[in-house]
């Protein structure tokens, strides 16, 4: 299988880029305020005895389809959403949409739909096209009135869809902000936690419990720590205590997250820490120097043996792939023809990374979605005009 996730358009579209971006705001205007990052390994409260490093399908999932999820959209058009067997042949149109998040199975495709249609302020916030059906069917959920909905992880049986909201109010936004969980079998929509959402992920080992970051305000300043959640909203307990603590990723034996460290008159800067499962001490993994105006490195995804990650580079005008090798922390960036590019998947084997080409503050269309080896090389193109890639394999 192939691992999926969020694809980055640019930094504004990400959720987890509110916080670089409302600090590099803060440094724009000089107006940021020291303030010292401890360097002393933090301590996770919330893993039990029973957290399980082994992955093991659930069973009765759905019998996978390899595919592969984009976006096409020019200067003037409203971006559309494609689909298309895993090496780019065959694309079928599904309807309005961006930033869309392909389900492990392959049979459905969530989708943003603020900025998909005519209308911005009014109709569903987000939907979830059904891949087998014909002609294809959506789902709607939500509402553009009070939030605007980023598809941010598929639990691992393509059951549950974790859903960041973005409140569309001009006062108390991250009051109502949060995180939502929907049961696709179900329809329902669970209010897990509200506040500013920094990242979301599931667990890989079939308990469908999910991971995310939370802050109680847009502040960059403000303290963010992880939180984990059973699907249905409870068991909700908080994992760190730093207040610096976002950007989750949960593999099958370790949690990635980033740690950030305030900096007077600078971006935050990130580094990439790992939480055992079975252990409550964590260890760092990268040591990426950031500038001023960048943050360094948000992971993205696990490979299935954990032994490899996927993570992006982040920051005023930057967004590059790098690749982490978990055993030995070493981070290399991932370049076409001397050119950065963006992240959007792994594969199962950690051999292949699926990247966006030339698509980064740009239309889609003007992008190329790619894949290239994990240790570099060539680059090959499956989608020649579109963005934001989402794979499953």
């Amino acid at each position: 299988m192939f691992a999926s996730t969020v694809s980055l358009r640019t930094l504004a579209s990400s959720r987890r880029a509110v916080r670089v971006a409302l600090a590099l705001a803060l440094v724009v205007s000089l107006s940021l305020i020291a303030v010292a990052g401890a360097t002393a390994a933090p301590v996770l409260t919330g893993f039990g005895a029973d957290a399980s490093g082994v992955v093991s399908p659930p069973g009765g999932a759905a019998a996978q389809i390899p595919g592969l999820a984009y976006v096409t959209e020019t200067a003037t058009s409203a971006s559309k959403v494609w689909l298309a067997s895993i090496n780019g042949s065959e694309p079928k149109l599904l309807g309005p949409g961006g930033q869309p998040l392909l389900a492990p199975n392959g049979q459905s495709v969530a989708v943003a739909l603020f900025g998909a249609t005519t209308d911005s302020e009014h109709g569903p916030s987000l939907g979830i096209y059904s891949t087998r059906t014909a002609p294809v069917a959506v789902t709607n959920y939500l509402n553009l009135e009070t939030a605007t909905a980023t598809p941010v992880a598929w639990s691992p049986d393509s059951v549950y869809l974790a859903v960041a909201l973005q409140s569309t109010a001009v006062k108390n936004i991250a009051a109502g902000s949060g995180l939502d969980v929907i049961d696709t079998q179900t329809g329902a929509v669970v209010p897990i936690a509200n506040g500013q959402i920094y990242g979301a992920s599931f667990a890989q080992d079939g308990t469908d419990r999910v991971v995310f970051a939370r802050s109680r305000s847009l502040s960059p300043f403000a303290a963010s720590n992880l939180y984990v959640s059973n699907p249905n909203g409870t068991g909700l307990r908080r994992l760190t205590a730093d207040g610096r603590s976002l950007n989750p990723v949960w593999g099958p034996r370790y949690i990635a997250y980033d740690r950030e460290r305030l900096r007077p008159q600078q971006a935050p800067a990130y580094e990439i820490w790992l939480a055992s499962l079975s252990r409550p001490r964590v260890r760092k993994l990268t040591s990426v120097p950031a500038g001023p105006l960048v943050s360094g490195l948000v992971p993205l995804a696990f490979s299935a043996s954990g032994s490899r990650l996927l993570a992006e580079f982040e920051g005023e005008d930057t967004s590059e792939a790098w690749t982490v090798r978990i055993a030995s922390g070493r981070a290399r960036r991932v370049t076409v023809r001397g050119r950065s590019a963006q992240g959007a998947g792994i594969s199962s084997d950690g051999n292949t990374l699926l990247i966006d080409e030339n698509a980064f503050e740009e239309a889609p269309s003007k992008g190329r979605v790619a894949t290239i080896p994990f240790a570099g090389g060539r680059s090959t193109i499956l989608v020649a005009h579109g963005a934001e890639g989402s794979w499953n394999g």
